[in-house]
């Protein structure tokens, strides 16, 4: 694997530690992140999904208190635990695209010459 390089020119200070592309030098970079993103959209949906399984959960607990009491009780926890469940399920699942994206796959892209490499150093 290609380890990105990096420029180190001292100006006083500061220090340029540009990224660069292993095969043509071009400061042309991009990540992809294709991990993250594909990792953050299962998290949501999962967290979507076991968010509202449990408000439906608690919606049938609330049928002891009645019929109003369950359909008011659902209703909000199915939208609040929603929310939650994806959103906690998105950063998650982003955190581990990220790892996987740093760590396995070939995330940079060079705009110049079209070369993948990894940002590992």
């Amino acid at each position: 694997m290609h380890d990105m390089v990096h420029e180190h020119e001292w100006s006083g200070d500061i220090v340029d530690i540009t990224p660069r592309c292993p095969n043509c030098q071009s400061t042309r970079i991009e990540p992809r992140n294709y991990a993250q993103r594909l990792g953050g959209a299962i998290g949501a949906i999962a967290g979507s999904t076991s968010g509202i399984a449990l408000a439906l959960t608690g919606a049938e607990i609330g049928l002891l208190a009645g019929p109003v009491g369950a359909m008011l009780g659902g209703v909000a926890g199915v939208v609040i635990e929603g929310i939650v469940g994806g959103a906690t399920g998105c950063a998650a699942g982003s955190k581990l695209g990220a790892a996987i994206d740093k760590n396995i796959l070939h995330n940079q892209l060079c705009r110049d010459c079209g070369h993948t490499f990894s940002d590992r150093s």
